[in-house]
């Protein structure tokens, strides 16, 4: 991503950095920046999509600087709104400045206490792109949300050549949101005429559906319910927003697992019985890996393990089971992280409520567990859905020594998750199985096409 972003800037960006908006087909949109390593740099949140860049460009040579400029003086709530922004500019940033950094005095206090993009004047609006940046990045900026209004994002013609070519017209990018017992998961896909580095969802006549942007979120409900029913219907409303901010279609949002019983945490959450997900998530699973023979999909989540098997669309053998690590911890009064004696506990009563695996084909693990474990075992310093969508798992493997620190807040209930696994593997005699980070919402989508 390092030279993509080095294509847009026309420059190796300095210092540290991370993205934290992408388009709906995978790009950098906006930055953040460190303000002080590599390089002085008040502008915490930085535009890069070169489309944007041009379009808010020519927004301002039409004098829309000099309009806001007029308007903060004859406006006062616009004026007091703009304020809010700076301050809150001014905040955020002022938490990446350490209180002994060597910097000189006036440095450090214009970091700490100058607003948007570094401005000290605030009578003044200076820049659009800036303004814009932070609005995408935080919804907080008054002029940037009418700068984002002016705009027919994602749909122009002019899109610059460093971007990947735009997607099929008549498709919108699709958005799916998937709310199990242990996170809130957000998917949007584009429908590309060519293959981008991007995990493939469906593979049409004239098209191919992409994952492009996917998001995570630990909502913990299967260990508490209610904080994790909190934490699940923000996370919805988080991702409305950027469904919404992304020009995409909701065409599905489901809850699994504890919600089964609990019911729907959010309104805009279907609640799907597990025959359904299983069925779903078996399509999602081996459509999005091209696999053409026999396969057998586990999908193991917080609340219960499904087992899927069959050939090209047809289910030939599903089964839910209340096997989620959540489940089997509570079933067994485990701690988390669980003991090693408690853990071959796991391995026997997993062991004796399947008995058997009736698996063919290829074996197919997805899910949170399988997912992280393929990303420590890579080595991401970031999680990145490309690199671990087909990474073969090894499923008897110990739990790895050094964490990532975005696999951190999984390790209290990985070992039990890895057990499951492990216990599995011994029942199919197994090793090894492919990872899919493309399961019940790519089933979800690539339905939805394959009715049209």
């Amino acid at each position: 991503m390092l030279e993509r972003i080095s294509s847009q800037l026309g420059r190796t960006p300095q210092g540290s950095y991370q993205i934290v908006i992408k388009c709906p087909w995978g790009y950098p949109v906006v930055l953040k920046t460190h303000p002080h390593e590599g390089g002085i740099f008040p502008t915490l949140y930085w535009l890069s999509c070169p489309y944007l860049v041009k379009a808010v460009s020519r927004l301002e040579a039409t004098g829309l600087v000099g309009k806001y400029d007029e308007r903060l003086t004859e406006d006062n709530s616009f004026r007091q709104a703009l304020e809010v922004a700076h301050l809150a500019y001014a905040k955020e940033r002022s938490q990446y400045v350490a209180s002994d950094v060597n910097l000189l005095p006036e440095i450090k206090q214009k970091l700490i206490e100058s607003g948007i993009g570094g401005s000290e004047n605030r009578e003044g609006v200076k820049c659009l792109h800036m303004h814009l940046a932070h609005y995408l990045a935080t919804g907080e900026n008054p002029i940037g949300k009418e700068v984002w209004a002016e705009l027919s994002p994602w749909q122009a013609e002019d899109c610059p050549q460093n971007c990947p070519p735009l997607p099929v017209k008549e498709q919108h990018p699709q958005a799916i949101i998937d709310a199990g017992s242990n996170t809130c998961r957000l998917l949007i896909a584009g429908a590309y005429p060519r293959e981008l580095n991007q995990p493939i969802i469906f593979r049409g006549t004239k098209y191919y559906l992409q994952a492009l942007k996917q998001e995570i979120i630990y909502t913990e409900a299967g260990r508490d319910l209610e904080k994790g029913r909190k934490k699940t219907s923000d996370a919805v409303e988080h991702y409305l927003e950027i469904i919404e901010k992304n020009g995409a279609e909701l065409v599905g949002a489901v809850a699994t697992g504890v919600w089964r019983l609990a019911g729907s945490p959010h309104e805009a959450l279907k609640v799907i019985p597990g025959e359904e997900e299983a069925r779903l998530s078996f399509l999602g699973a081996k459509s999005s890996l091209g696999i053409k023979g026999p396969v057998t999909v586990i999908d193991l989540g917080g609340g219960s393990l499904e087992i899927i098997s069959g050939t090209g669309e047809q289910v030939e053998f599903l089964q839910s089971f209340p096997l989620g690590f959540w489940s089997v911890g509570k079933a067994l009064q485990l701690n988390f992280p669980a003991s090693k004696e408690e853990l071959r506990k796991v391995n026997n009563y997993v062991k004796e409520k399947l008995e058997t695996i009736p698996h063919r084909g290829e074996l197919v693990v997805i899910g949170g567990t399988a997912t992280t474990l393929a990303g420590i075992a890579l080595n991401l310093p970031e999680y990145d859905s490309a690199q671990v969508h087909g990474y073969h798992l090894h499923l008897l493997a110990d739990l790895p020594e050094k964490w990532p620190l975005w696999a951190v807040d999984r390790k209290p209930n990985l070992a039990i998750g890895l057990e499951i696994l492990k216990s599995i593997a011994e029942i199919s005699g197994k090793k090894t199985a492919i990872v899919s980070d493309i399961g019940l919402m790519g089933g979800i989508m690539a339905n939805s096409f394959l009715k049209k």
